[in-house]
């Protein structure tokens, strides 16, 4: 029995845990990059930062100056940094078609495509 199997029985028998906080698949992907050397609660303000002014989407984060995003990452520390690896995540994303076409991928391939994004590691993918 592989390890994939094992996990997709307990899933099915056990359903989504929801042990990674987060009310839609791309702020967990946010999140993931966000909580790099930082503690959640930092990040928890960090996201609801973005939620205020209304830019939790690839195409918004994308959109905004790397300062103006780092203002709002602010709290997770880094912002700077942050501000950029979220930029190159999102490009990489809307590349790919976006998140529905992320389950078109096979999980290694989705995981390979994640590690060539500058700021994305083993961790993060």
């Amino acid at each position: 029995m592989t390890f994939l199997s094992v996990y997709k029985t307990l899933f099915k028998h056990y359903g989504p845990q929801h042990w990674w906080p987060g009310e839609t698949a791309f702020e967990v992907m946010v999140g993931a990059v966000l909580t790099q050397n930082t503690a959640w609660t930092n990040v928890e303000k960090a996201i609801a930062n973005l939620k205020q002014a209304g830019v939790l989407t690839a195409k918004k984060l994308l959109a905004m100056p790397t300062a103006e995003l780092g203002a709002l990452i602010r709290p997770a520390g880094y912002f700077n940094v942050k501000a950029k690896r979220l930029h190159n995540f999102c490009r990489w994303l809307l590349a790919q078609g976006g998140e529905a076409a992320l389950n078109d991928f096979d999980d290694v391939a989705l995981r390979n495509g994640l590690l060539s994004v500058n700021g994305v590691g083993p961790e993060t993918a």
